[in-house]
């Protein structure tokens, strides 16, 4: 079978990937070809499930798109430990490699049985699994903590996107898959990305910033305050968990995301820098009124900044507890990975400003 399916191919393989998109509710492409519309249902299944959003058929999102098509829409299940999309021995393994190692779930997905925490008793229910004795268990519907309700807002986020700019959209877009929705159903011991004082999401050369161990031992020894209340070995569990299951993990501080999504968009110079106060203010801002928010535009108060998203969220590096998350603009809480509760947040945003490079309109429509 060939590996990716990409625009321009033909055939079974490109049929069934689009029937498949179809059942799920994305757009596809007609018969056995592999059009735009193949891949526009692609990038936005890619955007949705958080998987590198190429609009092109590669084996990870191939088989993702044939567990999901055999199952309801939107469903995903525990047990899928290494995240490709499907359940096999090699979940087994890295199950009982965490046990061992007494590490706590990074998400849902080794938590097999749905019981809350990581055990034997997993690896034994995913090979129930796996030799048809007992069906995988979907991910718990979506709950809010706090008030009781199912909400989705990564989902409400790109609805939103929909209707702004190109560029707007893919700074929003870029920063989501770090962010970690404190009132979501999903379960996980540490941050997507961690809060790092001091660092910028992407350097000069637009490389995405990855903490080390010996980094944040370092940085907890200059900067204590920062690493109390068990923060320090959370970020470093965090790190030695993702080193293991070889994903990268990034970190930033609140203005450190701003300055690197700049950079990584080509907005600023490479060696540009500035802290949250300046990047509110003129000239790399202009107040605006709360009402005038669209995705890509930026709110704060003295001291800290985060990115709005759209229908109400924003995207922000809030501390070492915390790391990214995507908070509401009003109401604002985040999930602490050391107290493992939601923690309602002392302020809301006070200052709502436009960047400089939608100010004259040029920039609304870069990377059409």
């Amino acid at each position: 079978m060939k590996e990716t399916l990409r625009p321009g191919d033909h055939g079974r393989a490109v049929k069934e990937l689009n029937e498949e998109l179809r059942a799920l509710g994305y757009e596809a492409g007609a018969a056995d070809r592999f059009t735009q519309a193949t891949a526009r249902g692609l990038y936005a299944l890619q955007q949705d499930r958080g998987l590198p959003a190429t609009g092109e058929g590669d084996g990870r999102t191939r088989s993702l798109l044939f567990l999901l098509s055999c199952n309801d829409p939107g469903e995903a299940f525990y047990g899928d430990a290494d995240g490709d999309g499907q359940l096999t021995v090699k979940d087994v393994g890295v199950i009982l490699r965490s046990v061992i190692a007494g590490k706590r779930a990074p998400t849902v997905a080794l938590d097999a049985d749905g019981s809350g925490k990581v055990d034997l008793k997993d690896a034994l229910y995913l090979i129930k699994c796996l030799t048809g004795r007992t069906a995988p268990k979907p991910n718990a519907p979506w709950i809010d903590r706090a008030e009781g309700l199912g909400e989705d807002a990564k989902k409400a986020v790109n609805e939103a996107l929909l209707t702004v700019s190109p560029l707007r959209r893919q700074l929003v877009e870029a920063a989501l898959p770090f962010s970690y929705d404190p009132h979501g159903a999903e379960t996980a011991a540490f941050p997507k990305s961690l809060y790092i004082w001091g660092a910028n999401l992407y350097g000069p050369d637009k490389a995405l910033y990855c903490p080390t161990s010996a980094g944040v031992e370092l940085l907890a020894a200059r900067k204590p305050a920062f690493f109390t209340g068990g923060r320090r070995e959370m970020m470093l569990s965090a790190i030695q968990n993702a080193a293991a299951l070889s994903m990268p993990l990034s970190g930033a501080d609140c203005s450190g995301a701003i300055v690197g999504l700049w950079r990584k968009f080509d907005l600023v110079e490479p060696a540009f820098d500035a802290i949250a106060n300046r990047l509110l203010q003129p000239p790399l801002s202009r107040p605006i009124a709360r009402e005038e928010l669209l995705p890509g535009d930026l709110v704060g108060f003295d001291g800290h900044i985060g990115l709005y998203a759209g229908a109400g969220r924003v995207i922000e590096w809030v501390g070492g507890a915390f790391g990214c998350q995507l908070t509401r603009l009003q109401g604002r809480c985040c999930w602490s990975f050391t107290e493992q509760k939601l923690i309602p947040m002392q302020k809301d945003f006070e200052v709502f400003a436009r960047p400089f490079f939608f100010i004259d309109g040029e920039g609304e429509n870069r990377y059409n």
